[in-house]
């Protein structure tokens, strides 16, 4: 399936980045779906992707895209509002404390100089090819640029065979990470583009039952 259309870019990325440590799959990955279901049930107010990489030491990063400083703003000020979901956020983020090494956190800003004539594509992207540089040579991908002079570049893959072949333009410093729908929340625009890709997130599933329940009671 060929990769979407482009979609306009972020003005921010906000990367978390969580390196599982050994033995912790199963624990982590249980955790990690119920924190989904969570911020499915109970209204979170933004899109987000869960990318977790195919090779060396196994580590999950959590993408947040901002169109602006006004957008950011806003999805925090939804967030503190809602206290419900802070609270079960809260208390889930500490039962997988003990299964991650201390999580990394960044705000990256997009470099539009820096990216060429790459596009941010999330819809009918099931893999990512991430690039590390903090030389000036471009990376491969949608170039985003951290405070402390980091830069990553984030290029969308429909296919395995893609992904592989984008990593290797990219050269050292790129990893391939796969899109993880189970543990994301996806904009309604990746689900149509990619519906069958989907159907396991837990906000997907919760439409679906939505939508049968109106039909039932409406007959």
């Amino acid at each position: 399936m060929p990769v979407s259309a482009q979609e306009p870019p972020p003005q921010f990325l906000l990367v978390v980045q969580e390196r599982l440590r050994p033995g912790s799959e199963q624990a982590y990955a249980r955790v990690e779906s119920e924190i989904a279901d969570v911020c499915a049930r109970l209204g979170c107010p933004n899109p987000y992707l869960a990318l977790e990489s195919i090779d060396g030491p196994k580590e999950v990063w959590w993408l947040n895209a901002f169109a602006s400083d006004a957008d950011k703003a806003r999805v925090e000020e939804a967030y503190a509002r809602n206290t419900r979901l802070m609270a079960e956020l809260r208390t889930l983020g500490q039962r997988k404390e003990s299964l991650t090494e201390r999580p990394r956190t960044l705000l990256a800003k997009h470099r539009r100089d820096l990216s060429g004539d790459a596009c941010w594509r999330v819809s009918g992207a099931r893999f990512f090819v991430v690039t590390l540089s903090t030389e000036e040579r471009q990376a491969e991908g949608l170039v985003f640029e951290s405070p402390d002079g980091r830069r990553l570049g984030f290029a969308p893959a429909a296919t395995r065979r893609e992904a592989d072949r984008t990593a290797s333009l990219a050269g050292a410093g790129s990893t391939i990470f796969a899109v993880q729908p189970r543990w994301s929340l996806p904009a309604d625009a990746w689900v149509a583009a990619d519906p069958e890709f989907w159907e396991s997130s837990p906000v997907v599933r919760i439409r679906r039952r939505g939508s049968h329940g109106s039909g039932q009671g409406g007959s």
